[in-house]
């Protein structure tokens, strides 16, 4: 599939995944206000984390073994056998952790342990996250655009019907749980599609087990394990630091604006894995890997810097339509945001240099790197400006982030 048909397939389904997610957000931030999307903050970044580290995190190995082994039938079947223990394996490890450290987590996450049982049932929705994102990693390594856009594309639709019936059972916590509903729902469509294509390349879903795969990916549990420890846990310490300056609105008005860059910025990351990983993995001249990246860099920087500019331009109906009136105060927070967005994503292209290439001590270095800038210009921004000097941090994480990631990248070139 082209590079044109991909980044097509991609980007509707990520804007129907975009609007389904709005939808639930705006549903949330109605009913519950800017308190009720700054508690649910902390939660939501554990969703995040699950939806990586579930099923051992393995998922970008999956993508670029596939890519890697597309001509190798055994190496493929292997890879299948032992990728499914990994998740099964997993999976149930991080539920039996969650059901019994329920309380503990829901005091971290809300300072309150009546949300215990959001947690439990958590447990279990983790374990269809991890399955999910198996299925749509193989499909990816195949660049298998349209099964993997229309798995997006199914599971948003069931997702809001979804969050819509755990709301109207549980009030605040159903809504919470609803959260979880939302990404582990497409395992449904990822089941159908998979099946449709799956044949020999990809495998069955029988468990297995090879010594020398299982090696290469738990090499990338340790990566996703490095990206759950350090961002997730900097952007906890600035949600408590802003809310200890200000209070917990503040934290929603930001969560806000985060909100509205995580959803347009997917129509530009989600092609990074559907072609750009693969692409990457199976190159090994630095010259072509060179090019690769160019070409990236001249066709997503454009269309990032156009986005973004137009967030801006149309920010307040942004805020009308996606939250209320009561988030209007974010409106100054976009002249920050969107400009460390930019730097994000140029940033990230690099990054995915050392996903495809399986870089242990590169990945470690480009993550603890991203944290000690949060934190040390967190501690400092917050401090000053409040919830501006958050998106300020931000800002001038990913622009100091972006230099630095170019710089590696040509003394790697030129080694």
């Amino acid at each position: 599939m082209s590079f044109a048909r991909a980044s097509l397939w991609t980007a509707s389904s990520t804007l129907i995944k975009i609007l389904g997610g709005l939808v639930i957000v705006k549903l949330l931030a109605v009913t519950y206000g800017p308190e009720g999307i700054g508690l649910a903050s902390n939660y939501r970044q554990l969703i995040t984390v699950l939806s990586v580290m579930a099923g051992a995190g393995i998922f970008n190995g999956v993508t670029r073994y596939v890519a890697q082994y597309q001509d190798d039938s055994q190496q493929l079947r292997q890879l299948s056998a032992t990728s499914s223990s990994l998740v099964l394996g997993t999976g149930l490890l991080i539920a039996f952790l969650l059901l019994v450290c329920a309380e503990p987590i829901s005091q971290g996450l809300f300072g309150d342990r009546r949300f215990a049982n959001v947690i439990r049932c958590l447990a279990f929705l983790q374990c269809g996250i991890g399955w999910a994102n198996l299925l749509q990693a193989k499909l990816k390594g195949i660049k298998d655009a349209r099964s993997n856009a229309l798995t997006i594309i199914v599971g948003s639709l069931l997702a809001i019907p979804g969050y819509l019936a755990c709301w109207a059972v549980g009030g605040y916590a159903g809504a919470l749980i609803g959260l979880a509903v939302v990404p582990s729902i497409a395992l449904l469509p990822a089941l159908f599609f998979y099946h449709r294509r799956a044949d020999n390349l990809l495998g069955p879903l029988l468990p297995g087990w090879d010594k020398a795969m299982a090696a290469r990916l738990l090499k990338y549990t340790v990566m996703t394990g490095i990206t759950a420890v350090t961002l997730p846990v900097a952007w906890v310490v600035m949600r408590h630091q802003l809310a200890s300056h200000s209070d917990w609105q503040a934290v929603g008005l930001w969560q806000g604006v985060a909100s509205v860059s995580d959803a347009y910025l997917q129509f530009i990351t989600a092609t990074f894995s559907v072609w750009l990983l693969p692409a990457l993995s199976r190159l090994q001249e630095k010259r072509a890997i060179a090019a690769e990246i160019k070409r990236t860099l001249l066709r997503v920087i454009p269309v990032v810097m156009v986005l973004s500019f137009a967030v801006w331009l149309v920010r307040d109906l942004v805020i009308i339509t996606l939250f209320s009136s009561k988030f209007m105060p974010m409106r100054d927070l976009f002249a920050w945001q969107l400009p460390g967005d930019v730097c994000k994503v140029a940033a990230y292209v690099f990054g995915y240099l050392v996903i495809a290439r399986g870089s242990l001590r590169a990945y470690l270095l480009t993550e603890l790197t991203q944290f000690i800038l949060l934190l040390v210009t967190s501690h400092w921004l917050i401090a000053e400006h409040g919830v501006l000097g958050a998106v300020q941090a931000y800002c001038v994480t990913y622009g100091c982030y972006l230099f630095l990631v170019i710089a590696a990248f040509f003394y790697w070139y030129r080694k």
